[in-house]
């Protein structure tokens, strides 16, 4: 299995890159979040790596992550029946690993609804089968994170008219000292509207 790589990216696609590692091209898929932050990456680059059979094409295929807790978070992913692994890179640009820990903490399927990829059958089978996954320090760490605010501030957003991974994104960048649904969404809207 190839759990590592170490090269240069040649081509960047819709949702994979091409490494060059010593002459041989490797196809590796990768979230957006990932892709973009490499978009400007002339130089070497490590990644971690998941290889995967696909039934479909009868191939292997490589997944590839930045970090090896984004590895583990797509192999957490994974573990939920139904969660294929594109899904798995759809739900990563569009949540973050606590959000999901707290969202499965606290049964929020309306949050998980609103994740990419995810719909609402596969958001209760990420909240059943990962509920015993979660160690009880989590549980406690993680259930003082508020996401029904955020989920209200996403709503406000789409209502004013902008798509829902936009919003998203924009609620990502806000400053950590934002509290309340109004607040996040004026600071939002600025990053929105790109002043």
């Amino acid at each position: 299995m190839i759990s590592q790589l170490r090269g240069k990216i040649t081509e960047i696609g819709k949702n994979y890159i091409i490494l060059d590692v010593n002459g041989v091209g490797y196809r590796v898929h990768m979230a957006d979040k990932a892709l973009n932050s490499l978009a400007k990456n002339t130089g070497q680059v490590n990644l971690c790596t998941r290889q995967l059979f696909d039934q479909h094409g009868k191939t292997f295929e490589l997944f590839g992550f930045l970090k090896r807790g984004d590895l583990d978070f797509f192999e957490l992913l994974i573990s939920v029946s139904g969660v294929g692994p594109r899904k798995a890179l759809n739900a990563m640009s569009s949540i973050e690993f606590d959000e999901l820990i707290t969202a499965v903490v606290k049964d929020d399927h309306s949050y998980l609804n609103k994740i990419s990829g995810l719909g609402p059958k596969t958001a209760q089978k990420v909240i059943l089968e990962l509920r015993d996954k979660i160690k009880k320090a989590e549980v406690l760490k993680y259930s003082k994170i508020d996401l029904a605010g955020e989920t209200e501030a996403i709503d406000a957003l789409v209502s004013l008219g902008y798509p829902q991974g936009d919003a998203l994104t924009a609620l990502r960048k806000i400053s950590k000292k934002a509290k309340g649904v109004e607040e996040k969404v004026k600071e939002a809207l600025k990053i929105l509207s790109g002043k």
